[in-house]
This record gives C-alpha cells, structure tokens and sequence, in this order.
C-alpha cells in the first residue's frame, strides 16, 4: 500500500490542530558506546541506536499524546460535546495533554485523579491545573468512576453535553491513526538517513552513521523499533505491515499489561482503524513482542530506569521521564547485556514524552548513586 494513500485517507478525518509534527530522529552514538563499555564489549555488539523524538511535539510540555488528541477532541467537537471529564491516575500524561486540548478548543474539563492523593502538586498534574483544569483527586478507581458519573450527569443537568472520555470507543483508536502517521514520518527519515549515510554524511565530531555496524542501508533495511505497550508502537507495527516495512516491534509493559492481554487489545484496535481507513492489512498475532518484568508499579519509578535517564542524559542531552521511557530504556539497555537484541538490526527507541513527571520525582532522581 502506498504512503500516500494512507495519509490521504487519514487527512479525510476531521482534525484539530495541537502537535510539532515530524518531530527530530536522532542518531545516538554516544549512548551505544556507553553501552557497549559497559558490556566490556566492541562497538559492534550494540545495534545502532536512533530515536524518534516524540517529546519534541510542542504542545503543553509536548509528548505522543498530543497526536493522540488531534484526532479525539475533533471527534468530540463533532458530536457536541462541550464538557470532557477524565478519570485517570495522579501523574498522568493524558490527562495533562486532554486538559491543555480542551483549552484550546474552549471545552470545560474534568480529570477526576485517582491514587496518590497525599503526592503534592506537580508534574502533569501542575500544568493541568495551570490550564483551567478542574481536579478532583480520590484515592481509588471505583470512587473516581462513581464521581465521574456525578460529575458528568450533574454537567449534564445543567444543560452542557458532558462525556466521560475513556467511554468513547475512538478514544481507543484516536493514538493507534496518530501513529500510523508517525510511521510516514519514520519512514521518510530513515530513507534520509540512508541517503546521508551512502554519500558519508554525519557528523565531523561523531561517529559516522555506519560506524561500527556496516549496516547497508536501504527502503527495505530491517528496523527494530522499541517502545511502550499502548496505541502508538501499534500504530507504527500497522504503518510498517502496510507498506511493507520490514520493522518488528518491542513494547516494554507497564503492570496493567501482559502479553496474553495486550495483544488481544492492539489487534482489535488495529483491525477498527483497518477498517475505518480502508487499508489493505491489519496486525497479527506476534506483529509486537511484549516484554514485561522492567517496572514495579504504575507511577512509581525504578532504580534501574533512573540510571537509564542518568545515562541518555550524560551522554545524548537527551531528558527521559521517570515513568515510561526511562523505564523502557532501562529494559533496553538490559535486553542489550543479556544478548536478546540483535546487534545486526538498528534500534529506533520511541522517546513518547511525560517529560513533567521528571520534576515530581526530583528527589528520587536527585538521590540516585551510581551502582
């Protein structure tokens, strides 16, 4: 299928303007060398590494839920709504980007948070609140559910078109067509980088693009792309199974996700946006590799993707948040030590974002010593 029939089709949607799109994809070559050191190992035992800068978005702090919001406000706003409330965990990103789309498009806004009730005002929660958010914090998901209601029929009462945003069915696809574009927008930056790397571009300061790894790079060169289980590596699988890609897919899990749920959940999703938008393939089963086992408890973060932010930061200038990508870099890194990646295939990490949750973990980032 070509590219631009997917594009066109996903145009044909209606749209509400929020995100940077073509968001930067960056080499990291001082990140693998770090790795490869650490290994005790020679450069070519670590793939070459790139990420796809989705926290380069540029809407209210950025991250991959402003592509996510394009498309689900514009839904909202179709069917009149004019009130959304959120039910959704303390430090959550969703919450943050559907709090600064309902400002944009003049929507009231809900977020009822549950969980972490005594944590203090920070993070994703502050920029919610700077945005006009109404924040209702309860200390558990059925009280949050049963306020939702409340609060939704009480706004209905009073004559505005309420919706609790996770009720909606496109909610769950809105992020998966987002990231179907991601997925153009990939595959025209590596066949960039491709070009650069056939002529000897790169950096006079750096390694050069092929340093280390002889990779031959072309339309058809294998890519490893490495992410967060949820819509958007879905989306990217799907783009990749359209066209042709020979792309395979790993997500890092959260708690809430395994493999014998997860998968069930992106391929009913991929085969609703297959169908919405016509497209030649949906996923399969095995299309995405779950991998568990690198985090403790939602919103809580770990030593090891602490160490990870540490190192992406010394080494790239890169800020990865406390939650998801330090997390899922941290399974990254140790998938490389444990030689469960191969060296042979390039590694584009999906950097989604939830970048104001660094500061709500000041202390624990601040605190962390170097094993």
């Amino acid at each position: 299928m070509e590219t631009q029939t997917i594009l066109d089709r996903i145009d044909a949607l209606p749209r509400v303007q929020l995100a940077h799109r073509n968001t930067p994809f960056e080499e990291m070559p001082r990140l693998r060398a770090a790795i490869a050191e650490s290994m005790g190992a020679d450069l070519g035992k670590v793939p070459q590494l790139f990420i796809k800068r989705d926290d380069a978005t540029g809407f209210a702090f950025g991250g991959n839920k402003a592509r996510h919001m394009e498309f689900m406000f514009a839904h909202l706003i179709e069917r009149g709504i004019d009130t959304v409330v959120n039910i959704n965990h303390y430090d959550s990103n969703n919450a943050r980007l559907a709090a600064a789309a309902s400002a944009k498009t003049g929507l009231k806004y809900h977020w009822v948070a549950y969980d972490m009730v005594d944590a203090p005002v920070a993070g994703n929660m502050l920029v919610a609140h700077l945005v006009g958010a109404e924040i209702h914090r309860v200390p558990d998901l059925e009280t949050a559910r049963d306020l939702a209601e409340h609060i939704r029929d009480e706004e209905n009462a009073n004559g505005r078109t309420a919706s609790i945003l996770s009720d909606n069915r496109f909610f769950d696809i809105a992020g998966m067509i987002g990231f179907l574009e991601t997925g153009a927008e990939l595959d025209s930056q590596i066949a960039n980088f491709a070009r650069s790397s056939a002529t000897g571009g790169g950096s006079k300061d750096l390694p050069s693009p092929a340093s280390g790894g002889g990779f031959r790079w072309g339309p058809q060169t294998p890519i490893h792309m490495w992410g967060l289980c949820g819509r958007s590596i879905a989306g990217i699988r799907l783009y990749a199974r359209n066209t042709g890609k020979p792309w395979t897919a790993t997500a890092v899990a959260q708690p809430h996700y395994t493999p014998e749920n997860y998968e069930p959940m992106y391929l009913d999703r991929a085969n609703r946006v297959a169908k919405l938008l016509n497209l030649d393939s949906t996923l399969e089963p095995g299309d995405i590799d779950t991998l568990t086992g690198y985090t403790i408890k939602y919103g809580v973060p770990t030593e090891a993707g602490i160490a990870a932010m540490h190192l992406v930061a010394q080494t790239e200038g890169i800020i990865l948040d406390p939650n998801y990508t330090g997390k899922s870099m941290s399974a990254l890194i140790a998938e490389f030590r444990a030689g469960n990646v191969d060296p042979e295939t390039p590694v584009v990490f999906i950097h989604s974002g939830g970048l104001p949750q660094t500061f709500a973990a000041a202390d624990e980032i601040w605190g962390w010593k170097r094993g």
